[in-house]
């Protein structure tokens, strides 16, 4: 009885091991990078284009260099809304509709420790993409609202 339990156990953790590396495949494959220009200053960036990249985003890292970021790529324009489940760090969102800055969310700060915060940031309007960076970044590089962007 305990044999074909241990047997079970085992045969779940390689389940679950295999899915994982499958998964840790499937997201690294999708993460296309390009730059970003804005202000003449560019940012090397990380492509979200899939459900499972957007899903996932900047989350359960401990940060980004400095003019690094992710860039959401849409097929449609839409209000999109954002939260920071599982960030550890503070961002600026960049709301985007076609090649032009819409909105801008400054210093936005990962939930508190241990707490769930299920706080939403939205742009003003329908948006297909959207750049996260460093908090402190677009005061830094006088980014606003009505600069265009260019993706190289």
């Amino acid at each position: 009885m305990m044999n074909n339990f241990l047997i079970a156990i085992g045969i779940f953790v390689v389940i679950i091991s295999v899915a994982g590396f499958y998964n840790l495949i499937l997201f690294k494959k999708n993460l296309n990078k390009v730059e970003v220009v804005i202000n003449g200053m560019a940012f090397d960036v990380e492509v979200a284009d899939t459900a499972v990249t957007q899903a996932r985003g900047l989350s359960g890292r401990s940060g980004l260099e400095e003019n690094k970021g992710m860039l959401f790529l849409f097929n449609s324009f839409s209000r999109r809304s954002f939260w920071m489940r599982g960030m550890k760090f503070s961002l600026d969102i960049i709301w985007i509709n076609e090649k032009r800055i819409v909105d801008i969310d400054k210093n936005v700060p990962p939930p508190a420790n241990g707490v769930i915060d299920f706080k939403m940031y939205s742009p003003s309007q329908p948006v297909d993409k959207v750049l996260e960076i460093n908090a402190g970044l677009s005061e830094k590089y006088n980014i606003k609202i009505g600069d265009n962007i260019e993706i190289k």
